[in-house]
């Protein structure tokens, strides 16, 4: 059971920092731009920061914070508060591209029961891909991107309805679209996408 937690735990945070460790260096970024470090980590979508090893956290959310960036022995990774609609309130999301669009990855783990061909339940561990199957549950880790340019407030899920988003999204980059056409960019490679528009596109403001 044990080692089937560790697999769980490692498919969650697969691509997501293991600065979210306790005590790992970090800098916290305010809203004003101002930053401080020190070492933090993030727990239910809240950032706990100290100035020491030995103090307590301070808990800070996207009212003051806009973000926190985890570093180490050469690693560096940025999360932000993003609204992922005008409905939704600022959910941390790990900084992937930064440009005239931004890319965001969220990871999330969800589960549900698991049946064997007989109907019963199936009771050996099993691993595959981002999933788990476990006694008579089936766990996955799913992860979805969102992208953001500047002049948005809202970022967009660009994984749901892949195709007719992306098209509609970089509807300004004639060879992006291209590309989606022929298959060459697709649900799979969506960072490769954004960096491309970036990169090649992106001639000024809109």
């Amino acid at each position: 059971m044990k080692k089937i937690i560790l697999i769980l735990f490692f498919l969650l945070i697969q691509n997501i920092s293991f600065g979210q460790e306790e005590g790992n260096s970090a800098t916290i970024i305010f809203n004003d731009n101002t930053t401080i470090k020190g070492f933090g980590e993030i727990k239910k979508n809240k950032i706990y920061f100290k100035l020491t090893l030995d103090e307590k956290p301070d808990v800070w959310s996207y009212d003051i914070v806009k973000g926190i960036i985890f570093s180490g022995y050469g690693y560096s990774e940025k999360h932000e508060y993003i609204k992922p609609d005008k409905y939704s309130k600022p959910i941390l999301m790990e900084v992937i591209e930064e440009g005239n669009v931004n890319l965001y990855r969220k990871n999330s783990l969800s589960f549900s029961p698991s049946f064997d061909a007989n109907g019963g339940g199936s009771f050996n561990s099993t691993f595959h891909n981002n999933s788990v199957i476990s006694g008579n549950t089936h766990y996955e880790v799913s992860t979805i991107f969102y992208v953001k340019k500047l002049n948005e407030e809202y970022a967009t899920d660009i994984v749901f309805s892949f195709k007719a988003r992306a098209n509609r999204y970089f509807s300004d980059c004639e060879i992006i679209i291209k590309k989606l056409k022929d298959r060459t960019f697709n649900s799979e490679n969506i960072p490769q996408m954004v960096t491309y528009y970036n990169n090649f596109c992106y001639e000024g403001e809109n």
